[in-house]
């Protein structure tokens, strides 16, 4: 059998004796070899080479190889020689050579054969014991050409200054002044890879401040070239054109130099992650400190990860986790600015760059690369090219490097932080958590049991794939895109983290503000779980104990629909009293989100699956209740006052007949709210006052609060104010105790209405901003809208038209988006009534029209219709056009009167007419 060698040369640097070692392996780790891969035409395996004859043997089988160049068959003879005690003088290309122009040798290095087992080589992977650096200039490995860095190769690693550099004026400004205090001379740039620390970096440097201090001695050393600190020191005898003298080594002649220096010298660091992360990381470790002793000498050092390296005191910029994203608006004008004028500007085009980069979340690198391809295909085609395949945008179509692929930058730091096994799991299980992993430090070992990843963690946090952010781990959107792509998460991580999520649904606090704080930490980490179980039919747990957890909040309305509906589609098997729960509860969800008619249409679906006439059983009079008690909340929320007492009288009707005391408790409250709206405060008050008393009956507590709050509101409206104050206060507080965080904000809202009443503007604001902060949070649109109209009453009232015209065209706005029309209408009219306020007579008049118009749909709303009219009476009173005030007047005062409880209403057009008589007769006896 023939036998072909394994490797070519082996040369050894330094005279080492065999004796000294115990084995083949010791032997070869303790050298510096350099190895040149040999096609095998079958391969030989070489067990347990453990003693000295043994590597004779092998030695003997290298001497006589054919090998065809001479001078490789002397050098192995050499090598022979040394093995076998005979001195050899150390090689050094440096040291034999005073000019360091030359090749950097770096040879110390420990990857001789990779995947070797108890000196099995059957299996071994041969590689480059100069395991270079995956550098800017290539990425398929070691190769022989990246030893020999010169200087001209140095200077082309060093990029220029960028000339699009936005948003980071701040941080610049920050370098500056830290690198220019006598007692401050470290900067540490710090953060994930595509960030722009090397930007950072020299714009820092270029800065007028800087280089005047700094007069001609700043270097820049792109470490991505050098792995080992006597690549590093030589490079940096390269970058400060120094020489060697004879009888010094390059320390020497590094030290000596920055010791005799007599001007402040700033040395940049950049990419220091390379050095700093590899076997040589104790003498990197040395070398920096001891560079960072001289006086004279400051350091900048840009890296990966969230700390700088060595026991050096650094200045960092930015936050905790590092340098931050870029923030809207700059990064808006980057991607313009590299784009160029091949973007076509429009109103779509706007929202679509909105969009894109808050998705990209303002990745400086990101947005440079994504944005270069505007200048080849149009945007709309990059949008597609996004949502298709979102990492293919971020990498420019030549070849990969880390300044022209983010795929390129985040595969550098797994190689570079050695991330692997269990490690590169957890990046996959981070990447597929949009919410990433909230509260880390108690959650992690649940969501995986009996791992102990905390280390993982670690490792993962010093290469900035991912940060810390509030206790937290997170990952930015590029990073996690091409993790998920090339790294996808294992079925039964996905599993573990279902498990995890329903036992946290299932723990959620009772107090509904004090849960959905919780629970929006997660939400996206949750949806994303249970669709995909749900879709896939992996789910291990039960979903719809999940999905009747998330119908307590009204926020997660649009997350809680798709789960429904993948549950429905993809569940064959589901009770029949699940489906009709769900189907009204999506209809509710439905209602919350103002969308009106999908929510009718899902409840009539349920309806009509019931035969409402003859002997229907106590269940299914239930159901039936529950539907028209949902299309009275849809009827009621339109304001289509009418329809909804109609739902609500059939719901009672079929509740009594469930015998469902809290529902029928609960229809009588409704219909106390309906008859509120309509300002019959008597019926509503009566109503509401006979549902508390059931409810006090049953013990429920939360409804005898929602009456007192009611209750309240009613006084308010009477202007019993010390009542209404007095209720409403207790009402807020014990929402607040039950964690009824809607309740609690309208009861806020309405004790604003109160304190603007008497007056008491200070508080009237205060009560309405915290209500309107209250319904954010839960996602309550109505609610939102309803403060804002409220907080343009109050500057009305103060004369502050400017700021009430913003919050009543806010309102209005918000309400027009939930189809909330009749509100709209209002806001049109309290707008023409500051126009009016104003002198503004013609957009007035705009205003009170478009109210009308809107009004025309609901002839219903007479006390609207008729105080719309009166006040485009009073505009027209304004501008002396008394035909036209008498006609708004009369048709107003019609208005109420077909009403029937509209007295006081009635009565305020009467006195307007009468104040239009003496007008008009004052105004003939001047003529």
């Amino acid at each position: 059998m023939s036998l072909k060698p394994y490797f070519s040369i082996i040369q050894l640097t330094g005279h080492m004796q065999m004796d000294n070692f115990t084995s083949f392996d010791s032997y070869i780790s303790s050298a510096a070899v350099v190895i040149q891969p040999v096609t095998l035409h079958q391969r030989a395996s070489i067990h347990n080479l453990q003693n000295l004859s043994r590597m004779k043997k092998v030695i003997a089988v290298v001497g006589k190889l054919g090998l065809k160049n001479k001078n490789r068959r002397k050098e192995a003879h050499s090598q022979t020689d040394g093995i076998t005690g005979d001195t050899a003088p150390a090689t050094s290309s440096s040291s034999s050579n005073p000019q360091i122009s030359e090749q950097i040798q770096t040879s110390h290095g420990t990857h001789f054969f990779t995947d070797l087992r108890d000196n099995n080589f059957t299996n071994a992977t041969i590689t480059n014991a100069v395991n270079q650096t995956n550098n800017y200039y290539a990425s398929d490995g070691p190769s022989s050409e990246a030893n020999k860095i010169t200087p001209d190769m140095i200077a082309s690693a060093i990029p220029a200054v960028p000339n699009i550099f936005k948003g980071r004026e701040e941080l610049v400004e920050q370098g500056v002044h830290i690198l220019c205090q006598q007692s401050l001379r470290f900067l540490a740039i710090l953060g994930a890879g595509g960030m722009g620390k090397t930007s950072l970096a020299l714009h820092i440097m270029n800065a007028t401040s800087v280089k005047d201090k700094f007069t001609g001695t700043c270097y820049f050393s792109p470490c991505e070239l050098f792995e080992y600190a006597e690549s590093l020191i030589q490079g940096l005898l390269h970058i400060m054109k120094l020489t060697m003298q004879e009888n010094k080594s390059k320390h020497e002649v590094l030290f000596d130099h920055l010791q005799a220096a007599c001007e402040d010298v700033l040395i940049v660091f950049d990419n220091f992650e390379t050095p700093w992360n590899h076997d040589d990381s104790i003498a990197i470790k040395n070398l920096l400190e001891k560079v960072a002793q001289y006086e004279k000498v400051s350091l900048i050092v840009t890296m990966r990860g969230p700390d700088g390296p060595a026991d050096i005191p650094w200045e960092k910029l930015g936050d905790q986790s590092g340098i931050p994203t870029l923030a809207p608006v700059p990064a808006k004008e980057a991607f313009k600015a590299f784009a160029g004028n091949k973007l076509q500007n429009s109103d779509e085009s706007e929202s679509q760059i909105d969009s894109l980069l808050h998705q990209l979340e303002y990745v400086p690198l990101a947005i440079r690369l994504s944005a270069q391809h505007v200048k080849r295909v149009p945007l709309k085609a990059l949008i597609k090219m996004w949502e298709k395949d979102k990492i293919s945008i971020l990498t420019e179509p030549t070849k990969s490097g880390r300044l022209t692929s983010v795929s390129f930058s985040i595969e550098l730091s797994i190689k570079i932080f050695k991330i692997e096994g269990r490690t590169l799991e957890l990046l996959s299980a981070l990447s597929f958590l949009p919410d990433g992993i909230p509260f880390w430090v108690e959650n992690l070992d649940q969501m995986f049991p009996e791992e102990g990843l905390s280390f993982s963690v670690s490792t993962l946090l010093d290469s900035s794939l991912i940060y810390g952010q509030n206790e937290g781990l997170k990952m930015l959107a590029p990073v996690r895109e091409h993790i998920l792509s090339k790294y996808p998460i294992g079925q039964v991580d996905i599993d573990h983290l279902e498990m995890f999520y329903a036992k946290f649904l299932q723990n959620l606090p009772d107090n509904d503000m004090q849960a959905q704080h919780v629970l929006q930490l997660h939400i996206n980490n949750i949806e994303k779980i249970f669709k995909g179980q749900i879709s896939s039919g992996h789910s291990k747990t039960s979903c719809v104990s999940a999905i009747n957890t998330l119908s307590r909040f009204g926020t997660f309305s649009s997350v809680l629909i798709g789960l429904i509906d993948l549950h429905l589609q993809n569940d064959p098997n589901i009770k029949k009293s699940d489906e009709v729960d769900l189907k009204i509860m999506k209809a509710g969800h439905l209602r919350w989100m103002g969308r009106f008619q999908d929510a009718e249409a899902q409840v009539m679906s349920v309806k009509e699956c019931f035969n409402e006439e003859g002997n229907i059983s106590q269940s299914e009079a239930h159901i039936l209740g529950r539907c028209f008690d949902t299309l009275q909340h849809i009827y009621y929320t339109q304001a289509q006052y009418e329809k909804a007492i109609n739902m609500n009288l059939q719901a009672r009707r079929y509740f009594k007949q469930s015998e469902n005391q809290w529902a029928q408790a609960d229809s009588m409250r409704w219909l106390g709210n309906i008859y509120l709206g309509q300002n019959r405060y008597k019926e509503a008050s009566e109503m509401i006052s006979g549902a508390q008393q059931i409810f006090q009956q049953i013990e429920n507590e939360l409804g005898v609060a929602e009456c007192l709050k009611r209750l309240g509101e009613i006084y308010r409206m009477q202007d019993k104010y010390d009542e209404a104050i007095g209720m409403l206060s207790d009402a807020q507080k014990q929402f607040e105790t039950f964690g009824n965080q809607l309740r609690a904000a309208e009861c806020l809202r309405s004790l604003g209405h109160l304190y603007r009443n008497q007056e008491k503007y200070d508080e009237a604001s205060e009560m309405t901003l915290e209500a309107q902060k209250h319904f954010e949070e839960i996602g309550d649109k109505v609610g939102v809208a309803n403060c804002l109209r409220s907080l343009g009453y109050i500057y009305m009232d103060q004369a502050q038209y400017v700021r009430a015209i913003d919050m009543f065209s806010k309102a209005q706005m918000q309400y027009q988006s939930i189809g909330s029309i009749v509100d709209a209408a209002w806001c049109h009219q309290l707008l023409g009534i500051t126009y009016r306020y104003q002198g503004q007579y013609e957009k007035a008049e705009e205003a009170f029209t478009e109210a009308l118009e809107l009004f025309k749909g609901f002839p219903g709303e007479k006390y609207y219709i008729g105080y719309t009219l009166l006040n485009f009476g009073y505009l027209f009173f304004d501008m002396k056009d008394f035909a036209e005030a008498r006609k708004k007047y009369e048709k107003a005062k019609d208005i109420f009167y077909s009403h029937g409880q509209l007295e006081k209403e009635v009565d305020k057009c009467s006195e307007a007419l009468a104040e239009l008589d003496e007008a008009e007769a004052t105004a003939s006896i001047s003529k």
